[in-house]
């Protein structure tokens, strides 16, 4: 089965220069002119949207997989009728924290939070991970502070000089009087997201999932990461 990267940004670009192999899979970069193919076949969208339409339409004709590491667009919302797989991250340890807080986050209501989050100034999407977070401890969105500064990502948080441009960082602190639990979670570079994803591809090429909508933190629960 053919497993096309889609998009040209530096997360799609990294994956494609990465060492992603597998043995009933080849990696090949999407080009419009494949959607007239009538293979199945995985796709990854890493994109900012510009080819998601035809992507949608690709997966509708040939009962493909789709998924969806980009944030903020309309397959966030959708119910498909092909496999999709929303993933806002794939680094599988920040992911099983991630899957802990939406089933015990109801735990901290009560407690007084704050959520910090980090990532390259190029970032202009929302930080899908942070809201993830914040929608499991009931904690309004508007108020995650998001750090795109360079000199505070440097100096004060710690990300060294050459993944200032591909690094995410998130800062849970819930608080109950003067007891205080803090939580940091540090992903440096592309490495981390291209293991996940061999990880999540090949849980879709060993396993058979249904035609809907699945988040990544559903195959975390499954146990299939």
């Amino acid at each position: 089965m053919r497993i096309y990267i889609v998009g040209s940004g530096k997360l799609a670009n990294a994956l494609l220069s990465s060492d992603l192999s597998f043995h009933s899979g080849e990696i090949t970069k999407w080009e419009s002119a494949y959607k007239t193919s009538n293979d199945k076949a995985v796709l990854v969208h890493a994109g900012s949207g510009r080819q998601l339409t035809e992507c949608i339409e690709f997966c509708k004709l040939t009962d493909s997989t789709l998924i969806e590491l980009s944030t903020g667009l309309e397959t966030e919302k959708m119910d498909p009728d092909f496999t999709l797989i929303v993933c806002p991250n794939t680094s599988i340890l920040l992911l099983k924290v991630l899957n802990m807080f939406k089933r015990f986050g109801n735990y901290f209501e009560n407690d007084k939070i704050s959520i910090v989050e980090s990532h390259q100034s190029s970032k202009k999407s929302k930080p899908g991970t942070a809201f993830n977070f914040a929608h499991s401890l009931r904690f309004p969105t508007d108020r995650i502070k998001s750090i795109r500064d360079p000199k505070i990502q440097l100096n004060e948080i710690g990300i060294p000089n050459e993944f200032l441009d591909k690094h995410a960082y998130h800062k849970i602190v819930i608080e109950d009087g003067a007891d205080q639990l803090t939580i940091e979670t540090k992903v440096l570079g592309h490495d981390s997201y291209a293991n996940g994803l061999k990880k999540i591809i090949n849980a879709v090429l060993t396993n058979q999932f249904e035609k809907r909508k699945y988040t990544v933190l559903d195959l975390i629960d499954k146990n299939l990461l």
